[in-house]
């Protein structure tokens, strides 16, 4: 027993430990709970049940409305007609996504158990088994450098290596898009892992099983065969005889991939997009220099927004600037997650493992430059690049500089990550578990005022002239996180006085009333009951709006209301 549990494999059973559950945790802290043994309706079960069925198109019919549009791939036709990101083409619906993970998990779990697997426990086993095989290439390139940290250098690292990063934030909303992203990170970490195997041990037995995984990656995310050209470079240049164990399987692989997209589209180099029925800019793939700045500023280096309420860090929400034909969603720059990646210069200074470690970087920067020209910047992207970044960096800073030095800068980077976990793309949790939501931003917050609170109770009163100027807006009332913000406001238009009180993200729950005429003061009096979840606006004692919303949560701190006189 003393020497199976020797302390590097202690290390690295607590940081499995702690990684494996924060995993499990953050694909069901949401509100979606893994379903087991059904028939489910995700895009990869859709996929997997044409598969084990003899056929490349899922399942389900298009509509005959939507094929008899003129143009049914027009962004502008009624999204209830259509399959929203499939392909529609020669009248059957396919899938643009890789079908990586329909080989990889889905089709077999439904050839085995006959059921669907539910595409959050996909992704938590894409995920998990991405860090174990990442972590695996941490310990394999800290090998090839001849270095031996202590096991406690190890375990901050592989910390790292799980939670300073975009996974956890890939979990906490699970589609068909997160699936693909995952599984591309699980067969790009093995790739590396046996890689590192064959550059440990010289053993070319692992070449052909690394080859395999990233020509797998490459059906997944098509443009991750990037990761396996670099390392193709360079077992060319540094172990030439040995190169054919490595691109006889990736090619295979990825001509398997031609023939996949020839058979659905008759074009071996068609994955889809031109016949996808998604929205504009989506159906082609524009790279351009010009959106090199804005796609790099996006993708890697825009800070959040801070704020002092749990979880005090959130994604930038998208400028008003930004040109309509630019995708962008609430995002905060991959340095922020994982500022350690400062350290990656340290690659240049000479050891057996330089070679691998200029590699895996050039290839996270050419991911990074090929995202950031396609005018794409999305918060899920990050999880194609940044883990090659952070492999490096980890396997050089925690072997060849004080180790105060890495753990300075994994500390801001791991609380922007967890925060970035808790809130996800649309702050899920705060909507479907708020209770949950409260009960853990209590744990952090010992200040009542920053403290969230679920559906208190609130009473204001405001004095306010008979009318007001044209077009004025009065906000009596704010409260809540962006996410799930509350207002209420007295607008004067059309010469009457109406308020309206809003609450959710683009008027998710909305009431107005139109006020009467007054000869004088109009003196109001608002109450939110926590018992029915409804708030009352008086005028002069009289009732003159409610409003039944809620789960509502905010923290003292971001109520904000108007002069109550005069």
């Amino acid at each position: 027993m003393r020497t199976l549990l020797t302390p590097l494999r202690v290390a690295f059973l607590a940081a499995a430990f702690i990684i494996g559950c924060y995993y499990h945790w953050q694909v069901r802290a949401a509100g979606h709970d893994i379903v087991w043994g059904q028939t489910l309706d995700g895009y990869y079960n859709y996929l997997a049940q044409g598969l084990t069925s003899g056929h490349l198109y899922l399942p389900l019919a298009p509509s005959p409305q939507l094929l008899a549009q003129p143009n049914p791939w027009d962004p502008k036709v009624d999204d209830s007609l259509k399959l929203f990101d499939a392909v529609l083409f020669n009248k059957r619906y396919y899938l643009y996504h890789g079908i990586g993970p329909a080989l990889l998990a889905f089709a077999p779990w439904r050839l085995v158990t006959h059921h669907d697997l539910a595409e959050n426990a996909a992704i938590f086993g894409f995920g998990f088994t991405g860090w174990l095989f990442a972590a695996g290439a941490l310990l394999g390139l800290i090998e090839l450098q001849g270095a031996r940290p202590r096991p406690w250098r190890i375990f901050i690292a592989l910390l790292a290596l799980g939670a300073c990063q975009a996974v956890p934030f890939l979990m906490n909303r699970v589609w068909v898009y997160e699936v693909a992203i995952a599984g591309g990170y699980c067969c790009i970490s093995a790739g590396l892992f046996f890689l590192l195997r064959y550059l440990n041990t010289a053993a070319s037995k692992w070449l052909i099983t690394a080859g395999l995984f990233f020509g797998l990656a490459v059906t997944c995310r098509p443009h991750l065969g990037l990761v396996g050209t670099c390392a193709l470079a360079l077992i060319l240049w540094k172990y030439r005889t040995d190169f054919l164990r490595l691109a006889v399987p990736f090619a295979l692989v990825c001509c398997g991939v031609c023939l996949y997209n020839y058979v659905r589209f008759h074009d071996p180099l068609e994955f889809g997009t031109r016949y996808l029925l998604g929205g504009a800019n989506q159906t082609e793939v524009h790279w351009t220099f010009s959106n090199l700045e804005r796609g790099f500023r996006y993708l890697f280096a825009l800070p959040p927004t801070a704020d002092p309420v749990f979880p005090w860090f959130h994604a930038a929400p998208r400028p008003a600037t930004v040109p309509a034909w630019y995708t962008l969603e609430p995002i905060i720059g991959a340095f922020w997650l994982s500022p350690f990646i400062l350290l990656l210069p340290l690659i240049a200074r000479r050891s057996p493992a330089r070679p691998v470690l200029i590699a895996i970087t050039a290839s996270g920067f050419g991911l990074l430059l090929f995202l950031a020209g396609t005018g794409w910047s999305v918060q899920r992207y990050q999880v194609d690049f940044l883990p090659l970044f952070i492999l490096a960096a980890l396997a050089v800073s925690f072997t060849r500089i004080p180790a105060i030095i890495p753990c300075a800068l994994i500390l801001p980077g791991l609380a922007v990550s967890l925060a970035l976990g808790i809130t996800g793309p649309y702050d899920e949790m705060l909507h479907n578990r708020p209770l949950r939501y409260v009960r853990i931003a209590s744990w952090f917050s010992p200040a009542s005022n920053l403290r969230p609170q679920l559906n208190p109770p609130l009473s204001f009163t405001f004095d306010r002239p008979a009318t007001s100027p044209e077009g004025t807006t009065d906000i009596l009332i704010t409260a809540g996180p962006a996410a799930a913000r509350y207002e209420l406001r007295l607008v004067q238009a059309l010469g009457k006085p109406t308020l309206i009180s809003e609450f959710g993200l683009y008027g998710a729950s909305k009431t107005t009333a139109e006020l009467a005429p007054a000869t004088g003061p109009r003196h109001f009096s608002v109450r939110y009951e926590p018992a029915d979840m409804t708030l009352t606006v008086t005028e002069n004692g009289q009732p003159v709006l409610r409003h039944k919303f809620g789960p509502f949560v905010t923290a003292p701190a971001e109520i904000f209301t108007a002069a109550p006189t005069l």
